[in-house]
């Protein structure tokens, strides 16, 4: 039993020993001195402010569409036949052309046989007209004689008194009258006639089918005039004014003549942009057609005294590193324009030196030079 006391006892000295040395060689350690790395120089891109007055052009792109398109739909009932021309997808026609008509036959003769009952009522008044109101006898006269079935009726006579507005009430010829230029109204309608220039953009209705109203018949589409609508962005918008006019290039370069019509009010929260419509007229030389995709470049306003910096060397929107003193220093900027690459500002000290490249990596000791002082 003392043989083990012994040995715990000498173990625990043996540990008491190592752990005193330990302590008493590690006085004799120096610690590491701490060296301050030399300061490093760094160049960058780096332009003194000044301003200026720049252009106001802004380049944005959108899909062309027909300034026109109406859908035609019958207003009458009766069977669809040609107008001038087919009525099939792609026809053209001028202003004024026939696109289509509705065949009637009962409508029209039906119109035919008012105004040969009401050329009867005016033949049955004149004698009484004669005699009671001479002198109103010659332009109902003139008025029963220029009355023809076939065409619309003339403009009806002035009366003069009131004696014979009376006398015209009783033998029921105004009812008549404006009941028969209510139905040649009506009678128009089974004519349908292009509103401009245009092709039919779809038909939905063949020739040869008989059509009640208010079926849709066809689209009819405006092919001398389109528009684009562009996106500019909403900081951009206070540029341009409508009747500005407008670059517009197609995929292969060539180049046209627009302008604005017109500008939104709404701004589109996703994009921050809105909408503006450049109108642009077709032509042999710079042909267009319905869903092209056009680059547009707006001449806008000039911006006055501001200047021009890449926008990849902004930051959190507004801000910007200026060199003083070899070291960068943080500052905001008033943004006035964005281009694709580039913003125009204001807002810095004329002189001051901006930093015109994105930055990474600062470091304190670090010192900043212009390229150009290398």
């Amino acid at each position: 039993m003392n043989r083990k006391i012994r040995a715990s006892l000498i173990i625990i000295l043996l540990i008491a020993v190592g752990v005193f040395m330990f302590k008493w060689l590690s006085t004799f350690k120096k610690n590491p001195q701490i060296k301050t790395p030399p300061a490093v120089t760094r160049y960058v891109k780096a332009s003194p402010v000044k301003y200026e007055d720049l252009p106001g052009i802004i380049q944005t792109s959108g899909r062309l569409r027909a300034f026109d398109e109406i859908n035609i739909s019958s207003e009458v009932g009766g069977r669809l036949e040609d107008g001038n021309k087919l009525f099939k997808p792609g026809q053209y026609f001028r202003k004024g052309d026939l696109i289509a008509k509705v065949i009637n036959d009962e409508f029209t003769f039906q119109l035919k046989a008012q105004k040969s009952n009401f050329l009867k009522s005016i033949a049955n008044i004149l004698p009484d007209m004669k005699i009671d109101y001479p002198e109103s006898y010659p332009k109902w006269m003139a008025f029963f004689e220029d009355i023809d079935i076939e065409k619309p009726l003339p403009d009806l006579p002035k009366t003069s008194s009131s004696k014979e507005r009376i006398f015209l009430a009783t033998r029921n010829i105004l009812n008549e009258y404006y009941s028969i230029k209510s139905n040649e109204i009506r009678y128009t309608k089974y004519f349908i006639h292009a509103p401009f220039d245009g092709t039919l953009k779809e038909v939905a209705i063949q020739t040869g089918s008989v059509v009640n109203p208010g079926v849709r018949l066809a689209v009819f589409t405006r092919n001398d005039l389109y528009e684009l609508e562009v996106p500019v962005r909403a900081i951009n918008a206070s540029l341009i004014k409508t009747n500005m006019k407008a670059k517009i290039i197609n995929e292969s370069g060539e180049k046209g003549q627009g302008y604005i019509t017109r500008i939104g009010e709404v701004i589109n929260p996703a994009t921050n942009t809105i909408n503006v419509y450049v109108a642009v007229r077709n032509s042999n030389t710079f042909p267009l057609f319905d869903g092209m995709y056009l680059d547009v470049i707006l001449y806008g306003n000039n911006v006055p005294d501001v200047m021009e910096m890449p926008r990849n060397a902004v930051y959190n929107g507004s801000e910007v590193y200026v060199i003083e003193d070899h070291k960068l220093v943080k500052k905001s900027i008033n943004v006035l324009k964005l281009n694709d690459e580039t913003l125009y500002f204001n807002g810095l000290e004329p002189g001051e030196m901006l930093v015109t490249e994105s930055i990474t990596g600062i470091t304190g000791n670090a010192k900043f030079k212009p390229l150009s002082e290398k």
